[in-house]
């Protein structure tokens, strides 16, 4: 952790996402309108000091849209991410780590990643209707094979190390040998894919919602552009339009200088 902040982009990824959430946070504490309550009389008002980022065509406070509307999208983005590294870990260090079972858990991953995930996973938010626990488990299902497939092959490089052997000799199962030995030392690397695959389930989230797949009458940052989309240009309401497009790019920018940087920390090779 120490090696992580000594580098300015993990820094400013920190502080970016850091401070997002603690205005998640917080905004329930300091935002007192209700994201659903619409008042015409103030339809499509500019941000004012009554209004911060201004009201959209029905009225609504964007600020508390954007405070309350985050909940829904960082439960889907963390659960998505949370399922698909869980997955992609356990059938990675399997894969990598028992030779009898690499061929069936490769094989099966290959298969997986023939279907290309944007396009898999709208058909998968088509087939029900949607809700933010189903979200989360097309996400797990769709995003873990590349996942499983790096993690793979740094276990497979792991397990040829001298400590492996030495843990070999002295008497462990490969159980206790893969929970004790190989895990930790891939554990970085699974932390980095999370903090990344988070950033990619927030956009891939925020894309359904905007094509229609989802529930719009949830406040989320995905159903805050979708109506946007249909009705803030028509208005001119640039504030609505604009207000989650940047909190939504600051927090993916912010996650994905994490994840970055501790992958340049753990790989040598992309140390400057």
């Amino acid at each position: 952790m120490r090696t992580l902040l000594q580098r300015k982009s993990a820094r400013l990824g920190f502080t970016i996402v850091a401070v997002l959430l603690v205005l998640v946070a917080l905004g329930p504490l300091v935002v007192h309108y209700d994201p659903n309550a619409s008042n015409p009389a103030i339809a499509d008002s500019p941000p004012s000091l009554a209004h911060p980022l201004g009201t959209e065509y029905l009225g609504r406070d964007v600020l508390s849209q954007l405070v309350f509307g985050a909940q829904s999208s960082l439960f889907v983005g963390v659960g998505g991410a949370l399922g698909a590294v869980v997955i992609g870990a356990i059938i990675g260090v399997f894969a990598g780590y028992f030779r009898r079972l690499e061929g069936l858990l490769t094989g099966f991953t290959d298969v997986v990643m023939i279907f290309p995930a944007v396009p898999l996973v709208v058909l998968l938010g088509t087939l029900r209707p949607v809700d933010d626990a189903y979200l989360v488990l097309i996400l797990s299902v769709v995003l873990w094979p590349p996942i499983a497939r790096s993690i793979r092959s740094q276990v497979l490089s792991v397990k040829e190390l001298p400590y492996v052997e030495v843990a070999k000799m002295s008497g462990m199962g490969d159980l206790e040998i893969i929970s004790k030995v190989v895990f930790p030392t891939v554990a970085a690397i699974v932390f980095a894919y999370f903090v990344l695959t988070v950033a990619a389930c927030v956009i891939l989230v925020t894309g359904l919602e905007f094509i229609g797949v989802g529930n719009p009458d949830v406040v989320s940052w995905g159903s805050m552009i979708y109506w946007a989309q249909q009705f803030g240009f028509y208005s001119g309401d640039w504030w609505w339009i604009l207000a989650p497009g940047v909190v939504i790019t600051l927090f993916t920018v912010g996650l994905a200088l994490i994840g970055y940087s501790i992958e340049e920390v753990m790989n040598p090779r992309l140390r400057v």
